[in-house]
C-alpha cells in the first residue's frame, strides 16, 4: 500500500517537473520574440538612416563634380590670361624697341634738326603751330599706345592673380567635399555592416525558436504522457485499496461468522463441539485465498511515427573532448535532452522518442554515429557510464 502510494506521489511529482520547463520555456520564447522585435525596429532605423547617408552621398558626389567643372573651367581661363600677358608684354617689348630705334634714328640722321627747320619753314604762324600739333599728336600717340599696353598687362595680372586665388580655394573646398564623402562612405560601410549583422542576428534567433518550439511540443508530449501514467498509477491505487478493503471485508466477515457458529455450538456436547470445530476449521480453511493484485502495466507511448530498432550509447558536454554545442547550435548545458544520429537515417531537428531515455531533439550528429546508431546526452559522465551501451527503440514522432 506504502510502496503504491508512493508511486503515485512520484508521478505527480514527475508531471509537475514536466509542466515547470513548459512555461520556463515559452518564457524564454516570449524573450525570443522580444529580441527579434527590438532588433528589427533597429534594421528598420538603420534603415532610414543609410537612405539618408546615401543621399547625402550623392549630393556631396554632385557638389564635388560641379566644383572640378570650376576648376577645370578657372584653369583654362587662367591658362589664357597668362598667354595673353605674355602676348602683351611682348607688344609693349616691340613697341618700346620700336621707339627706341625711332630716337636713335632721329639722333644718328638729325630728325631732330629737321624736325626744327620743319618748323621755321612754316609760312606762317598758323602753319607752324598745325605742324607742331601733328607733332605732338604723333609722340603722344606712342606714349598712350604703350601706357595703355602697360594698363593691359596691369589688368591682366591682377585677373591672373584673382584666378590663381580662386583655384586655391576651388581645390580646397575639392578637398574638403571628398574627405566629407569619404567618411559618409565610411558611415554607409558601418551601417551596412550592421543591417548584415542584425540579419545574422535575427537568423540564429528564427532557428532558437524553432528549437524552442521543438522542445516545447516535446515537453508537452512528456506531460501529457506523465498525465496518462499517472492517471493510470492513480486508478491502479484506487483498484488495489478496494482489493484491500474488499479483503477485510471478507476477512471480518468471515471471523464474524465463525464466532456466531461457536456461540452456537457452546450448547452442545463436547464431540459436537468437537465436531464443530472441526467444521468450522474446515470451512474456514476452505475460505478463497486473495490473490495478490497485479501491479499496473507500464504505460504505452503516447507518440506516434516511425520506429526502428538502434544501437544506443551516451556522451556528454563534460567531457574534456566535447564542446558545449551542438552541430545545430544548442548549447547542452541549458538543453542537454539531445541525442546524436545520422542525418542520413534521422533528420537533424527531429523529435524521436528513445526507450529509456525520453522524448529529445536529434541536434547532434558524430564521426562514429553512421547508420543505426544513437548517441544519448547525459549531464555527467557517470551517467553515461550506467547508460552503457544498449539496444533502444526509436520513434521518429510525427
Amino acid at each position: 500500500m506504502r510502496k503504491q502510494m508512493f508511486g503515485f506521489v512520484a508521478t505527480l511529482m514527475l508531471g509537475a517537473n514536466v509542466l515547470l520547463p513548459v512555461f520556463a520555456q515559452a518564457e524564454s520564447l516570449n524573450e525570443l520574440d522580444k529580441k527579434e522585435s527590438a532588433i528589427t525596429r533597429q534594421s528598420d532605423k538603420i534603415s532610414g538612416e543609410l537612405q539618408i547617408a546615401l543621399n547625402d552621398v550623392n549630393e556631396k558626389y554632385q557638389e564635388v563634380n560641379d566644383i572640378r567643372i570650376k576648376i577645370s573651367e578657372n584653369e583654362a581661363t587662367l591658362e589664357k590670361t597668362k598667354t595673353e600677358i605674355t602676348d602683351t608684354e611682348k607688344k609693349i617689348e616691340q613697341r618700346k624697341e620700336a621707339i627706341g630705334e625711332r630716337m636713335k634714328n632721329a639722333q644718328v640722321n638729325g630728325m631732330t634738326d629737321r624736325s626744327i627747320n620743319a618748323l621755321l619753314e612754316s609760312k606762317d604762324l598758323g602753319e607752324f603751330l598745325n605742324r607742331a600739333f601733328a607733332m605732338s599728336v604723333i609722340q603722344n600717340a606712342e606714349k598712350t599706345k604703350v601706357a595703355s599696353l602697360g594698363e593691359a598687362k596691369e589688368k591682366l595680372t591682377e585677373l591672373k592673380a584673382t584666378q590663381e586665388k580662386t583655384q586655391a580655394q576651388l581645390k580646397k573646398d575639392s578637398q574638403s567635399l571628398e574627405a566629407e564623402t569619404t567618411k559618409l562612405d565610411d558611415k554607409m560601410a558601418n551601417l551596412k555592416q550592421e543591417l548584415a549583422n542584425n540579419k545574422t542576428s535575427l537568423e540564429k534567433i528564427s532557428q532558437d525558436k524553432e528549437v524552442e518550439k521543438a522542445r516545447q511540443a516535446a515537453e508537452k508530449a512528456q506531460k501529457a504522457k506523465a498525465e496518462k501514467e499517472a492517471k493510470e498509477a492513480a486508478k491502479a491505487a484506487e483498484a488495489e485499496k478496494a482489493a484491500q478493503a474488499a479483503a477485510a471485508q471478507a476477512e471480518e466477515k468471515a471471523k464474524n461468522e465463525a464466532a456466531s457458529q461457536a456461540s452456537a455450538q457452546s450448547s452442545k456436547p463436547a464431540a459436537s463441539a468437537s465436531s464443530s470445530q472441526q467444521s468450522t476449521t474446515t470451512q474456514t480453511s476452505e475460505q478463497p485465498k486473495q490473490e495478490p493484485v497485479k501491479p499496473a502495466e507500464p504505460s504505452t507511448p503516447t507518440t506516434s511515427g516511425r520506429t526502428m530498432q538502434m544501437e544506443s550509447t551516451g556522451y556528454s558536454c563534460a567531457e574534456s573532448v566535447n564542446t558545449y554545442f551542438t552541430a545545430m547550435g544548442i548549447d547542452l548545458r541549458q538543453n542537454p535532452q539531445v541525442v546524436a544520429v545520422d542525418p542520413s537515417v534521422i533528420p537533424l531537428g527531429s523529435m524521436v522518442e528513445v526507450s529509456g531515455y525520453g522524448i529529445a531533439i536529434a541536434g547532434d550528429t558524430g564521426g562514429a554515429i553512421k547508420g543505426n546508431i544513437i548517441d544519448c546526452h547525459f549531464p555527467t559522465v557517470e551517467q553515461c557510464i550506467q547508460w552503457g551501451r544498449r539496444s533502444v527503440t526509436v520513434t521518429v514522432i510525427s
